[in-house]
C-alpha cells in the first residue's frame, strides 16, 4: 500500500476557520496525481456533497460527484467539482478512488488552479 497520508483538519468540509484562501496546486498532492488516504481531523474521504465556498480553508471548494467503490480492491473513476460562484461545478478534474477493505485511497492530482481545494468529511 504506497499511499500519502493526509490528517489537516482544515481540509474537512465542516472547518470555516478563516485563513489565508488555500489551493492544492501543486501542492500538497503535486503536478503527477497521487495516492491519498485522509483520516483523522481531516475525515475519511472526499466530500460527496456540494461544500459551501470559503469552507474547508478554500474560495471554490471541491467535492466529489462520483460513486464510491463498494466492494473490496475496486477502483471507480469520478468527477470533482469545485463550487464557486454559485455554481456547484464550476470546474472539475477527474480522479480515481479505490476500496481498500476499509478505508478509501484517492488518487488525486493538482487541482485546475488557485484557489482550488479538494475538501474532506
Amino acid at each position: 500500500s504506497n499511499y500519502t497520508s493526509n490528517t489537516d483538519a482544515t481540509r474537512n468540509a465542516a472547518y470555516s476557520g478563516v485563513g489565508s484562501s488555500t489551493c492544492d496546486n501543486p501542492t500538497p498532492f503535486g503536478y503527477n496525481p497521487t495516492w491519498v488516504r485522509f483520516s483523522g481531523a481531516a475525515g475519511t474521504q472526499l466530500a460527496n456533497t456540494v461544500v459551501n465556498s470559503s469552507l474547508c480553508s478554500t474560495s471554490a471548494t471541491g467535492w466529489y460527484s462520483g460513486v464510491m467503490p463498494s466492494s473490496a480492491g475496486t477502483t471507480n473513476n469520478g468527477t470533482v467539482c469545485y463550487n464557486w460562484s454559485g455554481l456547484s461545478c464550476w470546474q472539475s478534474n477527474t480522479i480515481s478512488v479505490t476500496n481498500c477493505n476499509g478505508y478509501y485511497v484517492f488518487l488525486l492530482p493538482a487541482t485546475p488552479s488557485c484557489s482550488y481545494r479538494y475538501c474532506t468529511t
